[in-house]
Formats: structure tokens, sequence, C-alpha cells
């Protein structure tokens, strides 16, 4: 998970997950659209979900296992090469949520 910092491992250890919002619906789209390539071209099929018009979430597992492997993790460090326009928004609060989140794990915060 360290190689994908900004994937999620689910509660039950079944799946990643990647969640952003993009700068529009257009944004939107045309990263999905480049993650469908992407899918197609890996042979690796990831659920691909579009809500609020512009917010994407990615799911990654292994459909024939019901679990992840290793090609989960490879099409996810692929994706994360996708450039995408985020919400300006939605990136500092990724941002500043992320900094909150060291401050506590380096115990600075109380």
């Amino acid at each position: 998970m360290a190689a994908i910092p900004h994937w999620t491992l689910a509660p039950d250890g079944t799946r990643i997950s990647l969640c952003l919002v993009a700068k529009n619906w257009g944004a939107a789209m045309k990263f999905l659209n480049q993650v469908g390539e992407l899918a197609e071209a890996e042979g690796h099929h990831p659920d691909l979900h579009l809500t609020s018009y512009r917010t994407v979430q990615v799911d990654l597992f292994t459909h024939a296992i019901g679990g992840l492997s290793l090609p989960d993790f490879v099409l996810a460090a692929k994706i994360d090469a996708i450039e995408v326009e985020y919400s300006p928004k939605w990136l500092r609060e990724r941002d500043a949520a992320k900094a909150k989140e060291q401050l506590d794990t380096d115990g600075k915060n109380p």
C-alpha cells in the first residue's frame, strides 16, 4: 500500500479503492475513459463509479478470486500515472486532512 498512497484498503482486505473529485464532469469522464482504455489493454477491469457528476471511485479486486492479487496493485500504480484535473477545493481539503493525520501520527497534535 505504501507504493500507492492515494488508495485505501477495504476493512475486509478484499479490495483497494481510489476516490477523487475532478474539476468538472468533463475532467471526470476523461479520467474514467483513460482508466477504461488502460484496463482493457491490461485485461484487468476495475469497478468504476461516477457520482455527483464529478466524484470518481475506482475499486480494484480480482473478480475470479473475490480478493486482491498482484495485478490489482500493478493496475493501481498505472492508474496513478494518469493525469487528473482535480477540483482545487477537494485537493486543498485532502492535503489539509493528510497534514493533520501526519501530525496526529507523529504525536505532535493532541
